[in-house]
């Protein structure tokens, strides 16, 4: 069975990484001096085993897993999968950003699977492979600060459904 793959950089685990540097931190001055080799070697090794995934898509499903180790980090079935959805997320706060990503979006309408566009490469080929297998929803979703949302915690605010219970509310008064 033919396996397609998109390898990217996952950006939401680069916080972790902040943890594993805090040594650095605190004691700058022996990393110019290259006497904590022992603590740069292993940070970097962990960069690269937590940061850099693969998406692999096949008839039977996706999946997300590291790229240099064969940890699976995300395992669904198209079985599993209702549709995907290419969302914009806008996330606001000190430094407002705009995020182009994959929802893949489960039958209790939460997202069970996010992957970002812009971090992928040859993610066109992937998306051909997945049409084949997977409805995709028709209108382009723009969600705000979807912090619950965005990694499944809470249910996909659709933009129809705003509409429909507008109707709804029109018709009891």
């Amino acid at each position: 069975m033919k396996e397609f793959n998109s390898i990217g950089i996952n950006l939401d685990m680069l916080g972790g990484l902040l943890i594993l540097l805090l040594p650095l931190y605190i004691d700058p001055v022996q990393v110019f001096f290259f006497q904590n080799l022992n603590i740069i070697i292993p940070c970097i090794i962990l960069y690269a085993l937590c940061c850099i995934t693969n998406v692999k898509v096949n008839r039977e499903g996706i999946k997300k897993e590291l790229y240099l180790a064969p940890i699976t980090l995300k395992k669904k079935t198209w079985r599993e999968i209702k549709h995907y959805a290419h969302v914009t997320e806008k996330w606001s706060g000190q430094h407002t950003q705009k995020i182009e990503v994959l929802w893949f979006i489960d039958f209790n309408d939460k997202v069970c699977l996010r992957i970002q566009k812009k971090t992928r490469k040859n993610l066109d080929k992937i998306l051909e492979i997945i049409d084949k297998f997977e409805d995709k929803y028709e209108i382009k979703l723009e969600m705000e600060n979807p912090y619950f949302m965005a990694y499944g915690y809470s249910k996909v605010k659709y933009p129809t459904e705003k509409l429909e219970d507008d109707k709804k509310d029109a018709n009891t008064k």
